[in-house]
């Protein structure tokens, strides 16, 4: 491979890829014959993700996964094929067998990853499918999906304790609300980090553990748990946690969170099955978002209409509230061309800068995730609107001088 050049290596891992997939699409084939051949008596098996596991090697938990995979994409004629062939990929037959909508927008899907889509924008392309031609009401998918909602913790081989968590939107909506705002008051304490900052996974398992246990590892991060508490109190005092006699007691580690959610004033009246959106890009059905409306305030919003307009115009940098939440209703996740980040990790970007003139209001602003937004500015490029509502991206300007690195670290954010 000394000889290849960067697009013949890229070529070759589009190959490899296309195999991979071809190979998933043959086991699956091979699994529905074992399960055949047990169905009719002649081998029979109560546990094909066990046997899968001692043929292949694998782990118990790939095997049950692989199994799961290959039973689905059995009962879609149209994704098999297009797995076996090594047109998609098997995260993206799951996720075309999971979509419930009829079978003649399945096959459409199907065209579409096959063509070329990754597995990202193949999910976002069943999520709006769903939404133009759902088989269920919103209430039937909500109720689906908690009676889905599972969690479980194990220990790997080196003594690391894995979790993982899966909540229906309402449950998760508060859950997230809630981590949320403690990661973003470790991350402002750790953009003050100029070596060796902690990683975005190290900083969300340093928020899990707080949530959980109470535990912080350091000064810094009891101050923004302390300044989260008193920003809960009106007396701005931060109570000590209470202590039961049983060592089991489950203590409120983090206040109550706020939870924003946006929806048309017909869909909180009932008169339509318009869906809630969250901060967070987390859609509610209406009768949820009723539910929480019951106990919470509510803020009228009026787009464009005598309730105000969607602008701050000169008089400020920082995007207010109000017009975040705006943004946040049209954008629903970063605009970078093939990010989906969601909104609570996003910044408000101004199009036309405000340094150059450029007015803070909704026409002016695009949702960008920190990554991409830190990319921008430091590489010299400009977001771009194209009819279709997606954003394109040019550079305009050099990119700016790489940071002085101090013992191996980048300095700055």
């Amino acid at each position: 491979m000394a000889g290849l050049g960067r697009d013949a290596l890229l070529g070759v891992l589009g190959d490899i890829e296309r195999v991979a997939n071809r190979l998933a699409g043959y086991r699956a084939e091979v699994l529905g014959a074992l399960d055949a051949l047990s169905r009719s008596g002649v081998a029979p098996d109560v546990a094909p993700h066990l046997s899968l596991r001692d043929a292949a090697g694998v782990s118990e938990r790939d095997a049950r996964k692989m199994v799961r995979g290959a039973e689905k994409a059995r009962e879609h004629d149209g994704v098999l094929e297009a797995l076996s062939v090594g047109d998609i990929n098997a995260a993206q037959a799951e996720a075309l067998c999971d979509a419930r909508v009829p079978d003649g927008v399945r096959a459409e899907l199907v065209a579409a990853a096959a063509a070329g889509e990754d597995t990202d924008a193949t999910r976002r392309r069943v999520r709006r499918a769903e939404a133009d031609h759902s088989v269920e009401t919103p209430m039937e998918r909500f109720e689906r999906q908690r009676r889905s909602r599972g969690a479980g913790w194990q220990r790997d081989h080196e003594g690391m304790l894995r979790l993982w968590a899966k909540l229906d939107p309402e449950v998760g909506a508060a859950v997230e609300a809630g981590l949320e705002a403690l990661r973003r008051q470790y991350w402002l304490n750790d953009k003050q980090v100029r070596n060796g900052r902690r990683t975005p996974a190290q900083r969300d398992a340093d928020v899990l553990a707080y949530a959980l246990t109470g535990i912080t590892h350091t000064d810094t991060d009891t101050a923004a748990v302390e300044r989260l508490h008193a920003r809960a109190r009106p007396d701005g005092h931060f109570p000590d946690q209470p202590v039961g006699d049983d060592d089991a007691a489950i203590v409120l580690r983090l206040p109550p969170a706020q939870i924003s959610v946006l929806i048309g004033l017909d869909g909180l009246r009932g008169s339509t099955d318009e869906m809630g959106l969250t901060d967070a890009g987390v859609e509610l059905p209406p009768h949820i978002v009723r539910r929480l409306a019951c106990d919470a305030e509510i803020i009228p919003m009026i787009l464009g209409g005598p309730g105000g307009p969607a602008d701050v115009g000169r008089s400020a940098r920082t995007v207010p509230l109000r017009l975040r939440r705006l943004l946040i209703a049209r954008d629903r996740h970063c605009q970078w061309p093939g990010c989906n980040q969601p909104p609570s990790r996003c910044d408000a970007h101004h199009i036309h800068h405000w340094t150059d003139g450029g007015p803070t209001d909704l026409d002016n602003l695009v949702l960008l995730c920190h990554t991409h937004h830190h990319h921008l500015h430091q590489h010299g490029h400009k977001m771009i609107p194209q009819p279709d509502g997606t954003w394109t991206t040019i550079q305009e300007t050099g990119p700016m001088p790489a940071p002085r690195r101090t013992n191996g670290q980048p300095r700055g954010p």
